[in-house]
């Protein structure tokens, strides 16, 4: 294989693991609103109090990562449609 061809083959690989990633922090963000919603089930007048305060930023936080990795594939993309 070429040196060009070894190059595409690890780009191809990198996706695939951002690919991967990428659907683990969506199943991640569905698991995590399925835990609030069953926390806001034991108090439903008072969610506040179940609902642990880090959840808002735990759910930025996975939302920001997947922008990330979609901004990072485009890019590779476009990388390996230039070699």
């Amino acid at each position: 294989m070429s040196a060009l061809g070894d190059v595409l083959e690890a780009l191809r690989l990198v996706e695939e693991r951002l690919d991967e990633a990428r659907g683990q922090l969506a199943g991640s963000r569905e698991l995590l609103g399925q835990a609030v919603t069953a926390l806001t089930r034991l108090d439903p007048e008072n969610p506040e109090s179940v609902v642990p305060p880090g959840y808002g930023r735990a759910d930025d936080q996975i939302e920001r990562s997947q922008a990330a990795i979609e901004q990072i594939m485009g890019t590779l993309r476009d990388f390996a449609a230039r070699l």
